[in-house]
């Protein structure tokens, strides 16, 4: 594994324990997981109708799903900029 990809592994793993712990203080856990999943998924869709106007593109699998439910606007945001930069 390249110190790239063990960067990237590091970035991801604590980005996902700062949301998750930002979860868990809110007042209304639930909904906040919610209401990330949502805005993820919306953004998801957003950048994949509007990607062949600007020619970038996510592809739809399980694991994109997974960043944008989990992560939200900014776990889409963390995906563009990983397609931008590493290809």
């Amino acid at each position: 594994m390249n110190s790239g990809k063990i960067f990237l592994a590091i970035a991801f793993s604590i980005y996902f324990f700062i949301v998750f712990i930002s979860h868990i203080k809110s007042k209304k856990f639930f909904l906040s997981i919610f209401l990330t999943a949502l805005q993820g998924l919306c953004s998801l869709f957003a950048v994949n109708l509007l990607g062949k106007y600007i020619s970038v593109h996510i592809p739809v699998n399980y694991w994109t799903l997974g960043v944008s439910s989990v992560g939200g606007v900014s776990g889409v945001i963390m995906m563009l900029l990983c397609d931008v930069f590493m290809i």
